[in-house]
């Protein structure tokens, strides 16, 4: 199932983007094209019609979202996907509405990894790991891994502004039967301005906001102007954090940020700032989208969950322990242990 198709004009069928090739791939004729080939049929048909301006909002006026019933997790699809799988706990997810136009991405980072490298690594993290279940990594269950795209805020801004802080330098040393001890304190003056580019914040309440910490950071230099293209046989989480319910808290990390860096500048030992004023210009925001790999199972009825950075190749993962293993290696130790003071049982009798 395809979370969004693009149809391959040489025979209609469904077009996937290739992360190891970075083009579109049409798994009917093999045709292959490229992102830009995208752009050029939009700019003809600008020229040709007024109404060509609608095609794009009509793009995403025709996807809709999906809930999941489960764990709320909401993902992105066209408007002919009938059903699909949470990609977090395996439950059906359920029709939830139309995609409005306000939540358009600024940019993209495509996949830079395959489906099949993602679970090659997925199968070397298990490979490990001693302790696994027997015939844990099925490969019927690993062709589920799910390629998603998390939304991320990413925000611009300059600052300026300096710190008043003091070192303090302790300086020991013995003369005959005597020990000195010299204190020295020094006062520390720093102001500056800054710029901040691309400092990014999750978009995403709960559970998806702790994956995506784990799965970070990535590469800002391959972001990309975002299409919808991108999305094609992948899914796309709808961001449920606005930009103004995070400002104040972004505000104040902005300013803890740049007074560090102010402290920094200081080259001294045990450095405390006694005051700070640091003016934080205003914010730029920029709705973007990053590639996870995401892969749920279930063992005796608990939920795992396994992510790998689509981008850097990071690895998430939790996974089970098998009771049994690890039952036999404590026997195992116990024996040993007992064997080691029979000997020395015997030793001292």
């Amino acid at each position: 199932m395809e979370a969004v198709q693009y149809k391959c004009p040489n025979c209609g069928g469904g077009l996937k983007f290739n992360a190891d090739k970075q083009d579109f791939l049409c798994e009917y004729c093999d045709s292959v094209f490229k992102e830009e080939d995208f752009f050029k049929k939009d700019d003809a048909l600008e020229n040709e019609s007024p109404e060509a301006e609608s095609v794009e909002r009509q793009e995403y006026e025709n996807a809709v979202l999906y809930s999941c019933p489960s764990c709320g997790a909401q993902v992105i699809t066209d408007e002919t996907t009938a059903a699909t799988t949470c990609y977090y706990c395996s439950n059906p997810v359920v029709l939830s509405g139309k995609l409005s136009g306000e939540l358009r991405p600024d940019m993209i980072i495509p996949f830079k990894i395959d489906k099949k490298d993602a679970i090659n690594k997925f199968k070397e993290m298990c490979g490990k790991k001693k302790f696994l279940p027997k015939n844990f990594v099925a490969e019927s269950h690993l062709e589920e891994i799910k390629g998603v795209y998390f939304p991320y805020w990413y925000i611009d801004c300059k600052t300026n502004g300096s710190i008043n802080a003091t070192s303090r330098q302790v300086r020991t040393w013995v003369t005959g039967d005597h020990q000195h001890t010299e204190t020295t304190v020094r006062g520390h003056f720093r102001q500056g301005d800054m710029q901040i580019t691309n400092m990014p914040e999750a978009a995403l309440k709960g559970k998806d906001r702790d994956l995506m910490r784990y799965v970070c950071p990535f590469n800002s230099a391959d972001f990309v102007p975002f299409s919808m293209s991108y999305l094609s046989g992948y899914f796309a989480e709808r961001r449920n954090i606005e930009s103004a319910e995070i400002e104040a808290g972004v505000t104040q990390k902005i300013r803890h940020f740049s007074e560090e860096k102010l402290e920094k500048s200081i080259d001294y030992v045990n450095v405390s700032i006694k005051d700070s004023s640091i003016n934080v210009g205003s914010l730029s925001w920029r709705y973007n989208l990053l590639p996870v790999w995401v892969l749920s199972y279930k063992h005796k009825d608990k939920n795992y969950l396994y992510a790998l950075n689509g981008q850097t190749g990071k690895v998430y993962g939790e996974l089970p322990v098998c009771s049994k293993k690890l039952a036999g290696l404590f026997a195992g130790v116990a024996a040993g242990a007992s064997l080691i003071f029979s000997v020395l049982g015997v030793l001292l009798f």
